[in-house]
């Protein structure tokens, strides 16, 4: 599903300035359902001191949703960036994790 995700922010970038402002907020709802899903699926068993950072993470971003969609294009593209970057290394420490598994 990730993968599917940074997909779509590749090509929110490439279609930036005819993204809409409700373009924007609905790629930031679906970038904050993938980190929740994450954080539920895949760091589900993990105590909760250990995930303050992906905890804060989806607060923050969920109660700033509007004032990202609003960012400035240069601005928005940054954060998609961020975005992509931190899908794909969830995804692949998901991965990762899926793999060690099945050897032991």
């Amino acid at each position: 599903m990730a993968t599917t995700l940074i997909t779509e922010i590749q090509q929110a970038q490439t279609r930036l300035p005819f993204l809409s402002r409700a373009d924007r907020g609905a790629l930031i709802v679906r970038i904050l359902r993938e980190l929740k899903t994450h954080r539920q699926q895949v760091l589900g068993h993990v105590p909760a001191e250990r995930c303050v950072w992906i905890d804060t993470l989806i607060e923050s971003v969920s109660l700033t949703i509007s004032e990202i969609a609003a960012m400035q294009d240069a601005e928005f593209n940054r954060v998609l960036s961020e975005f992509e970057k931190l899908m794909a290394t969830l995804d692949g420490i998901s991965h990762a994790e899926k793999r060690s598994k099945i050897i032991h």
